[in-house]
């Protein structure tokens, strides 16, 4: 496995994404997000971890790389939808490119909200907890997504085991995806390298023909 992308492909994607946000930041109101940021810092026990969020720029870069790695530069009006979408740049890089996306994240989370809210993103507000099916849509997605990705049991730091990732892989292939949709997974890098899931989660991986590369997991719907 690899560790690092470094090929001509993502050099092309670098360059792209850096032509590319220059637009992207231009249909942004930089001062309402600026202006909410301002206003939540001086929030008692606020998570300033949250806040390097803010520098957007680089932030809608990564994201734009992100689309142009799915292919989402080249075709229109998919329907997408990011779990776990935090301030929802993702699938606000993808309305930029004329889909439609969609994004679940925990509830009561005030600063998530905020900025959701000032992006116009569609969210259900949702904790994904292992044995419980993500909300069901009108229609299913073309793509489902998950960056930055860390699942852990309820009231622990363990980790999803292979008995939860079943559930939730039955649950995206059956409820959530078209045929032909693919289920892309980018584990957090906090974790150690191979501690993204242990032996019987990867052998489940396999058993739906996953690619993985690195932290990466793409399942595609037969």
């Amino acid at each position: 496995m690899q560790r690092h992308r470094l090929n001509l492909r993502e050099l092309r994607y670098t360059y792209n994404a850096q032509r590319m946000a220059d637009h992207v930041m231009a249909t942004l109101n930089t001062d309402e997000l600026l202006a909410i940021r301002d206003e939540e810092v001086l929030e008692p026990d606020r998570r300033l971890v949250d806040f390097k969020y803010f520098h957007i720029r680089p932030w809608m870069v990564e994201n734009i790389k992100r689309a142009l790695r799915l292919g989402l530069h080249k075709c229109r009006y998919r329907r997408i939808l990011d779990i776990g979408t935090g301030f929802g740049y993702f699938p606000y890089v993808c309305e930029y490119m004329e889909h439609q996306a969609s994004a679940i994240d925990i509830p009561d989370h005030r600063l998530y909200d905020r900025v959701i809210e000032a992006l116009k993103i569609s969210r259900v507000k949702q904790r994904v907890d292992p044995f419980e099916p993500l909300a069901q849509p009108d229609r299913p997605y073309d793509y489902v997504t998950a960056y930055q990705l860390a699942f852990n049991r309820p009231n622990s730091k363990a980790i999803w085991g292979a008995a939860e990732w079943a559930f939730f892989l039955e649950d995206i292939m059956n409820n959530q995806l078209v045929r032909g949709g693919l289920l892309h997974l980018e584990f957090n890098w906090s974790f150690r390298i191979n501690d993204w899931y242990d032996p019987d989660t990867r052998y489940l991986f396999d058993g739906y023909d996953a690619r993985r590369v690195g932290n990466e997991v793409d399942i595609r719907k037969h």
